[in-house]
């Protein structure tokens, strides 16, 4: 069942995935407002959703045509539908106002609160923080009830799960579960009816999937991220106060926003096209030329938006592993195409030098042990060869060698790339590497590598000394899933497995 529901998942965008959730949401709300389960009428709520649209549609372009920036429809509109479900609907045409200037304070945060073309806050939040500070219009967070619970749990499961990111919402809600506990006994107050508030009568797992998990304003690293979860996990407890000031989850999350950008990378990247170049069949490495040299670990990945007219259900965003080394001057993109594939990659494939590229959110954990002694295996499929070229080419350069075997699989001998890379590490660093072709019915008579997929008999005769190895994987998700599973039947702890994964691979 979870293999079917990651190949579901794996074929939809995480912002395409978060804007159904979220419509579904809504339609879910209005149906119950039919039946009396809200304050509000259902063309209220629908009315407010559209208002929220439209207002959060104009504000954004009106900024993006003043900054000059590319723009992601898509996120405007999650942004205004996480307004529609945090703020009460309209009562009244007097409150049509209020409800505008949220939406033009989210759209104007990512452009006016922002510094080197990264925006600090969430949009929804940021936006409510303000009106209830100035305009005394506070969020209600009605989607926090019981009634919505079921379906906020489905749609937020996906969301999850989509991300990766289950450990980190945990560690967020486990935080959020230990401080109600412990301020519930200080304060003397009934525990089990505390914990009830926070579990069933809160947006605490609405705001745990959609808001918290936003990747553009969390931290870049694993580790970070788990203080980000515990500073906003303590935050999120209404009990917690400064003075007359009390908590908010909007609040917690402003506060979180503001740690992960002082902790993250803060700049964003416009590229020029310098050259590209087919590496493979159907793989083209694309080379930019970034407005600033880039300070990255080689194997991270970035965030891509690319203006293009018409864009499909799959939007303008793309998350992309650099392929390029940190020492390299310019930007290496692989990129595999398909046919009838996405407006975006289609746009990229006519790329040239006159359209900028904007890259931002550098991201990412798929990097190399710090300390050289580390023996190490990278499983590579296809495409995912990129990190590893990242990190082979900046061993190279640092003249830095490792015990190294890398296994490339590929269904046929033309679908290789960067073997240029690959045959300089063996020979300037000693890397192992072995090619492997999965399509056993074209294997060229004067092959000489491996066929078929990685299994146990092939890593246990290639690498003995496996058990003191780490391994890393790199593909489509289901070869990645695949190969986890060889590993594990080898008794290989999950501690000495990494994945590099990035939402958004379609």
């Amino acid at each position: 069942m979870t293999n079917f529901l990651d190949y579901v998942l794996d074929r939809i965008t995480m912002y395409r995935l978060v804007l159904y959730v979220l419509i579904g949401l809504i339609g879910i709300a209005a149906i119950l407002a039919y039946f009396h389960q809200f304050s509000f009428s259902p063309l209220a709520l629908l009315l407010s959703s559209a208002f929220l649209i439209v207002m959060c549609w104009a504000a954004n372009a009106l900024l993006a045509a003043i900054f000059a920036v590319p723009t992601n429809v898509e996120s405007v509109y999650i942004t205004a539908l996480i307004l529609a479900l945090i703020i009460d609907p309209v009562k009244s045409s007097t409150d049509f106002p209020l409800l505008g200037w949220a939406a033009i304070l989210a759209m104007s945060s990512k452009y006016v609160l922002s510094l080197y073309k990264k925006h600090l806050f969430n949009p929804a939040a940021i936006a409510v923080v303000i009106t209830a500070f100035t305009l005394r219009y506070s969020a209600s967070w009605w989607v926090g009830t019981a009634s919505m619970l079921p379906a906020v749990l489905i749609g937020g499961f996906l969301i999850v799960r989509k991300l990766r990111e289950e450990r980190i919402v945990g560690i967020f809600i486990l935080t959020a579960l230990v401080t109600i506990c412990l301020v519930s006994i200080a304060q003397g107050l009934p525990l089990l009816k505390e914990l009830q508030q926070l579990l069933v009568e809160s947006p605490l797992f609405f705001f745990a999937a959609i808001m918290f998990t936003e990747p553009l304003t969390m931290p870049a690293t694993q580790k970070l991220r788990e203080i980000y979860a515990i500073i906003v996990g303590v935050l999120m407890i209404p009990q917690i106060h400064l003075g007359p000031i009390y908590s908010t989850p909007e609040i917690a999350l402003v506060i979180g926003n503001l740690y992960a950008y002082l902790v993250s990378p803060k700049h964003k990247v416009m590229l020029k096209l310098s050259r590209k170049k087919a590496v493979a069949s159907n793989i083209i490495d694309f080379v930019f030329k970034p407005s600033h040299r880039l300070s990255f670990k080689p194997g991270q990945y970035m965030e891509f938006t690319l203006a293009h007219v018409k864009p499909d259900s799959r939007g303008n965003r793309r998350y992309f592993t650099l392929a390029s080394s940190p020492t390299e001057e310019n930007l290496h993109l692989g990129v595999r195409f398909y046919p009838g594939g996405s407006s975006f990659k289609s746009a990229l494939s006519r790329l040239n030098n006159r359209t900028t590229l904007l890259a931002g959110q550098l991201a990412g954990d798929f990097t190399l042990p710090q300390t050289p002694e580390q023996k190490l295996v990278f499983i590579a499929g296809g495409i995912g060869i990129t990190p590893f070229r990242s990190m082979l080419k900046y061993l190279i350069d640092m003249q830095e060698p490792r015990d190294i075997v890398l296994f490339y699989a590929n269904k046929t001998v033309d679908e290789i790339a960067y073997t240029d890379v690959l045959a300089q590490a063996q020979t300037q660093l000693g890397i192992r590497v072995f090619y492997t072709l999965t399509d056993t019915e074209a294997i060229p008579g004067n092959w000489h590598g491996l066929t078929g997929r990685i299994n146990v008999d092939i890593l246990r005769k290639l690498v003995p000394d496996y058990q003191e190895r780490s391994f890393y994987l790199s593909g489509p998700p289901d070869m990645v899933r695949a190969t986890e599973q060889v590993l594990k039947n080898m008794q290989v702890h999950p501690k000495q497995i990494k994945k590099d994964f990035f939402p958004g691979l379609v």
